[in-house]
């Protein structure tokens, strides 16, 4: 009997070749994968333990979400944990009574969580300094970055909504406006709401059909974008649920910034005699009036890895741009210092891999399960790190929180990590303390996933049937009971 284990043991390993070292036992799981898809698999004890996983470690995957442990690391070393975005406001011209004659200034760095109430504080300091007439203009200066709002690779039917928001030097209030639709009698229009201080203009064309009807004529909600933040709804929506919650990417934050201005200088009772346009102007005889800023870095970093916000990791990646290379922010400038601070922290090579964002949202990405892997072995030995101390934890934070494999498992409160997906992939990498007390880093990259109609009805039934959840369960549970 022995022998016989001995001779399976050694098929295993040579079956899976020179890509695959493992600890015999966890092989069969494979098998629960969708048909077709690419796995890649790291797994290794922190101090010491028994398992040890490589599968394909050194394949290129989309690393989705989990990019953003890059950047985070790489904002934290470069940046800093007291680090602030700033949005200034700065006046050129002279006073005369109530009257301003010349120019006022917002100076925007890119700040993700610059707000309404913060616009309208830099506001009120007009009004304070007693001034209720402007002859003149109000510059958006947008120059901390430049390039493209949207990173490249970004699929161009997500840009309407907000996960895929621009990503330009004037954020307000996330580049983001929610509205929703209410379903009415099946064959007729959806009702359209958006609040009336939201300055988007939205078409609704939107039809009301029961599922069967969905499934019969392939129809689906979709949006059109067209210049100065306009919207067309058509298609249909289902009448499965009261409301349908939506979330408008602004696509043209500077019109949408100058919209809410005029009415926010109205509320203050300024009335403003020139423009509101963006303009990168001189930077020769402003005085400065005030200053907001946004959370630091260390409130940043934790909200950005447990909620994945993928507009506080493009900002950041941008800022390490500007930061590094000393020139306005952008894709490639931040990519090219997220790589060089990783190589000088701790030798990290992102060769041959592909950075195209810092949120992982761009399908141009390519990162090998070893090099997460390397992040992640050197985040175990500084504890200390923003990086390590802000990952979700299964069952109680951020997007880990309500993970279906993570559910009603042993896996609950015994699992940090950082989760990342888009289409056709699925991917988890963090810290798994096994029954041991062992504490476990691993990597599970899933790619070219695609279900047949069997999977798709046996996941209606049953959540954990889906193949995916099913594979990344049953993985780490074996990890949590082995290690």
């Amino acid at each position: 009997m022995k022998y016989l284990c001995l001779m399976l043991l050694g098929c295993s390993l040579l079956l899976n070749g020179p890509k695959a070292r493992a600890t015999a036992g966890w092989e069969h799981l494979l098998s629960l994968a969708p048909e077709g898809s690419q796995i890649g698999l790291v797994v290794e004890p922190v101090a010491t333990g028994p398992v040890r996983i490589e599968y394909q470690p050194r394949a290129l995957m989309p690393p989705a979400s989990t990019l953003k442990l890059l950047t985070a690391y790489a904002s934290e070393r470069e940046l800093g944990p007291d680090f602030r975005f700033h949005t200034d406001l700065w006046q050129r011209g002279r006073r005369t009574g109530n009257r301003w004659s010349g120019d006022f200034r917002l100076e925007f760095s890119g700040a993700p969580d610059f707000s309404r109430a913060q616009l309208r504080r830099l506001l009120e300091q007009i009004r304070d300094a007693g001034i209720d007439t402007i002859d003149g203009n109000l510059l958006l200066d947008t120059s901390a970055y430049d390039g493209y709002g949207w990173g490249e690779g970004w699929p161009w039917n997500n840009l309407s909504v907000c996960y895929s928001a621009p990503v330009p030097a004037l954020i307000l209030d996330e580049n983001c406006v929610a509205a929703s639709l209410r379903p009415r009698a099946p064959g007729t229009q959806a009702r359209f709401y958006i609040p009336p201080h939201q300055p988007l203009l939205v078409s609704n064309e939107a039809t009301t059909v029961t599922p069967a009807q969905q499934r019969q004529h392939l129809c689906e909600l979709e949006v059109d974008t067209g210049p100065g933040n306009r919207y067309r709804l058509h298609g249909c929506v289902i009448n499965n649920r009261k409301i349908w919650p939506l979330n408008f990417a602004v696509t043209d934050p500077v019109a949408f910034a100058a919209d809410v201005m005029r009415m926010q200088l109205g509320e203050l009772g300024i009335h403003l005699n020139g423009q509101i346009r963006e303009e990168n102007a001189d930077r020769d005889g402003w005085q400065s009036l005030a200053r907001v800023s946004s959370a630091p870095l260390s409130k940043l970093l934790p909200h950005m890895l447990q909620a994945s916000d993928n507009l506080v990791a493009d900002s950041l990646l941008k800022t390490l741009g500007r930061h590094h290379s000393g020139t306005a922010g952008n894709f490639r400038n931040g990519a090219r210092a997220l790589k060089e601070r990783l190589q000088r922290e701790l030798g990290l090579m992102l060769d041959p891999a592909v950075i195209a964002d810092g949120s992982g949202l761009s399908r141009d990405n390519l990162l090998q399960p070893a090099q997460l892997a390397q992040l992640l072995r050197h985040l175990a030995q500084h504890p200390d790190a923003l990086s390590y101390s802000s990952l979700a934890v299964a069952g109680e934070s951020g997007t880990l929180r309500y993970r279906r494999s993570l559910r009603n498992s042993v896996l609950l409160d015994n699992l940090r990590g950082k989760s990342g997906t888009i289409n056709g992939t699925t991917n988890l990498a963090g810290y798994l303390t096994a029954r041991s007390g062992r504490e476990y880093l691993f990597v599970v990259m899933v790619s070219g996933i695609s279900l047949t109609d069997e999977d798709r009805r046996q996941t209606r039934q049953d959540p954990l049937k889906h193949p995916v959840r099913a594979f990344e369960r049953s993985l780490l549970e074996w990890i949590y009971y082995n290690g």
